[in-house]
């Protein structure tokens, strides 16, 4: 995966662990307030396991991106080549306007 990719991956990733800490916090709330009320949380206390499982998850993910862009290999040049200078001829016959 290039650099670009990446990033964009990351980026992603800690939007995921920020909206999972606060479907956590909110999650938690829900628990709270049933038990003040003397309602049963069990379904809500079997949520948050599930909610919690998927935030360990995506910051799995988040650390596994963050080392792929920071780790050694990161240093290495990718194999994706984004220099088209070479890849158009003056007299290939294209025109470009300037737009007004």
């Amino acid at each position: 995966m290039d650099r670009f990719a990446l990033t964009s991956s990351l980026r992603a990733a800690n939007a995921r662990v920020a909206a999972g800490q606060w479907a956590l916090l909110e999650q938690r709330i829900q628990i709270r307030e049933l038990e003040q009320c003397g309602l049963d949380a069990s379904l809500a206390r079997a949520l948050l396991r599930i909610y919690e499982e998927s935030q360990a998850m995506s910051i799995l993910d988040r650390n596994r991106l963050n080392q792929a862009l920071t780790g050694p290999a990161a240093a290495e040049r990718s194999p994706v080549d984004y220099d088209d200078r070479g890849l158009f001829d003056a007299d290939d016959g294209i025109h470009f306007q300037q737009a007004a």
